[in-house]
C-alpha cells in the first residue's frame, strides 16, 4: 500500500510476519530503503510530494553605474527537505510575467550576480521585474514570491550602456515552448497535451 506517497506494508505485512518473520522483516527493510531513497531525493514513486512553501521574501539589488543585478532569496522554512532548487523569473517590460526569463539558481539562494541590458536595440530603457520560488524535483513549484507585490511588482531599471532586444523566452522543464508555461522544472512529468500534473498512486 501506500500512504502519504510512502510505501507501508500494512496489513499485509503483519498477516506475512504472523507467519514468516524473517521475511517480513526482510520485506520492512525493503520498504523503508525505497522510501528513505525517494525521500533522500525529494521525489516519490507514487506520485508527487507536496511543494516547498513558498520563499519569505526576494531582494533585488542593482548596480547604481553598469548592468549587474543581485538577487538574494530568503526561506527561513524550518520543515524544508533537502534537494529544494530555487528560480528566478524575470519580466521584461512586463509585470504580469506573462512569457517571463528564467534564472536556474540551483540550490543557492544567493546566486553570483548577473547582467541584463539597460536598454532595447532602439535605446528605449528596459523595466524588469522578478518574482521566486522553490521545487523538488518530486513536486509542483511553490507560490511565487514578488520583489514587491503580486499586484504591484517592484521596477528595476539599470544604468548602463549595452543596447540589446532580447528574445523571446522559451521557458523551461516541461513548460510548452512558447515560454507561456513558466514552471521551473516544469508542472508535469511529461509535456504532452492534456498532460495532468499529478500521477496515479499505486498499490503494493
Amino acid at each position: 500500500m501506500a500512504q502519504n506517497n510512502q510505501l507501508d506494508g500494512g496489513a499485509w505485512l503483519n498477516e506475512v510476519g504472523q507467519k514468516q518473520p524473517r521475511l517480513a522483516a526482510l520485506l520492512q527493510k525493503m520498504i523503508d530503503h525505497v522510501n528513505n531513497g525517494f525521500k533522500a531525493l525529494a521525489a516519490t514513486g507514487g506520485g508527487e510530494i507536496g511543494p516547498p512553501a513558498p520563499p519569505a521574501s526576494v531582494t533585488v539589488s542593482a548596480a547604481a553605474t553598469g548592468e549587474t543585478v543581485h538577487v538574494q532569496i530568503s526561506h527561513p522554512d524550518p520543515f524544508l527537505q533537502k534537494g529544494a532548487q530555487y528560480f528566478t523569473h524575470v519580466g521584461v517590460n512586463d509585470p504580469n510575467f506573462v512569457q517571463p526569463l528564467t534564472i536556474d539558481h540551483g540550490a543557492s539562494r544567493t546566486p553570483h550576480p548577473f547582467t541584463l541590458p539597460t536598454m532595447d536595440s532602439g535605446g528605449a530603457t528596459v523595466k524588469y521585474y522578478f518574482r521566486s520560488f522553490a521545487q523538488y524535483h518530486g513536486s509542483a513549484r511553490s507560490p511565487y514570491t514578488y520583489w514587491g507585490t503580486e499586484q504591484s511588482p517592484t521596477a528595476v531599471t539599470l544604468n548602463g550602456s549595452t543596447k540589446h532586444t532580447l528574445l523571446p523566452s522559451t521557458g523551461s522543464g516541461t513548460g510548452d515552448n512558447s515560454g507561456r508555461q513558466p514552471a521551473g522544472l516544469g508542472d508535469t512529468l511529461v509535456r504532452a497535451p492534456g498532460n495532468k500534473p499529478k500521477r496515479t498512486l499505486g498499490s503494493v
